[in-house]
């Protein structure tokens, strides 16, 4: 975290260095939302001294210093206190408001998510002989999703459990696919299985929020989903939107057997009779 890496490096800090270090402990809430000319100003130092500071904490640039600013921010929040600060901060309908943040998301998620990303995770699916999904809490509702539909076109998609997942991942081929999804706060199970899976050999992908995630360091494809959370809510939206991509980039890349598995799963559906069909209007009951 952005901090440790302050405290690491304060001792070699030149004065304005510091002052932009203290900016950034003291104010992550206001500092999370400033370019680096605003963050320069209000630290008292120049432009360029703010970008060098970032490049000394060994981040690429300023805008993934921010980032992990804005994790330090989400992750000095507990639950109560976003519920306060969202409280304080909007005004109106909880409804519109939600939707419109939402919505605002969605839109970030459309112009930055990374397709190169996308179709190299499909491919990693695709290639793997069995892939397993770490997802943990809150997060752990996107695992489930992502396995539920892989498990229509491929064999060997495992949703890991806390109770059983690293023998599981010990005992797993070396050509296997370990994911790993989480949002701030970062689940540390989550990190730990990737961690375990990358050392031991395995292929490993992450879905998060930006490269400054924990996740990205044990990750040899990082897919980065735009993510805002809702008053106390972890809100998924575009988690979900983007987890839906990665699904379409995997059958897309599996290519002609997909029309055959989903006529397959079609009759099976069928003869089970596991869906039923809508009401005709004249039985309807009002």
């Amino acid at each position: 975290m952005i901090g440790e890496r302050i405290a690491e490096k304060m001792p070699v800090l030149s004065p304005g260095q510091k002052a932009i270090a203290r900016f950034l402990l003291d104010n992550s809430r206001d500092a999370a939302f400033l370019t680096a000319s605003q963050l320069g100003e209000v630290a008292g130092v120049s432009e360029s001294t703010v970008v060098r500071f970032a490049s000394l904490l060994g981040y690429t640039g300023y805008p993934q210093m921010r980032s992990a600013v804005r994790d330090l921010l989400i992750e000095r929040f507990s639950t109560l206190e976003r519920l306060r600060d969202y409280d304080r901060a909007q005004e109106g309908n909880y409804l519109h408001r939600a939707i419109a943040e939402d919505i605002r998301t969605l839109s970030e998620a459309q112009a930055l998510v990374d397709t190169s990303a996308l179709e190299a995770l499909g491919a990693m699916i695709v290639n793997a002989e069995q892939v397993m999904v770490a997802g943990h809490r809150s997060s752990r509702a996107l695992a489930h999703y992502l396995c539920y539909y892989l498990s229509w076109l491929f064999r060997g998609i495992c949703l890991l459990d806390p109770e059983t997942a690293f023998e599981k991942v010990a005992n797993a081929s070396r050509k296997s696919l370990v994911i790993g999804i989480s949002f701030p706060r970062y689940t540390s199970w989550t990190l730990e299985i990737l961690r375990f899976s990358s050392q031991s050999g395995m292929h490993t992908a992450s879905i998060t929020n930006d490269f400054s995630s924990p996740l990205a360091t044990w990750s040899e494809v990082v897919v980065t989903v735009p993510w805002k959370p809702l008053s106390f809510i972890d809100s998924f939206t575009a988690p979900m939107s983007v987890i839906n991509c990665v699904i379409l980039a995997a059958a897309k890349q599996l290519g002609e057997p997909v029309t055959e598995k989903l006529e397959r799963l079609e009759q099976i559906w069928s003869r089970n009779r596991t869906y039923v069909r809508p009401m005709k209007e004249s039985y309807k009951k009002f």
